[in-house]
């Protein structure tokens, strides 16, 4: 069943595109939606209260390493590991993530991958 669950998060997901220029509201808003995971985005080491704003402008107010937005969208399929997502944010629009359940009540451990999260009863 692992195998064929792996095979279809691999094969049947489309991508789910990030922009720098996305909300913080839409962006964790279409992360449910597609995934059935909450996505908790940082400003600084607190939690991005203000959803108008978008990742590129959060980044400039928050990160300490330069950023380059040349590749101005991050694809991200179900197929992958929760670390590999939250380390895909932070490299490419240089902020930082967390993924939790759909309640947004508990982390999920970084060797999940997306599609597994979505189908375990947390």
């Amino acid at each position: 069943m692992k195998i064929i669950n792996k095979l279809k998060d691999a094969l049947t997901s489309a991508d789910f595109e990030v922009e720098s220029t996305m909300k913080v509201n839409d962006l964790c808003k279409q992360f449910k939606n597609k995934f059935g995971l909450s996505l908790r985005i940082y400003k600084g080491k607190k939690l991005a209260d203000d959803g108008r704003m978008t990742l590129k402008t959060l980044d400039q107010r928050t990160t300490q390493t330069s950023v380059n937005f040349d590749s101005s969208k991050l694809k991200i399929k179900a197929n992958q590991k929760i670390l590999e997502v939250e380390t895909s944010f932070l490299e490419n629009f240089g902020i930082v993530v967390q993924i939790a359940d759909i309640e947004n009540k508990k982390l999920l451990a970084d060797d999940l991958t997306l599609g597994d999260a979505k189908r375990m009863k947390l």
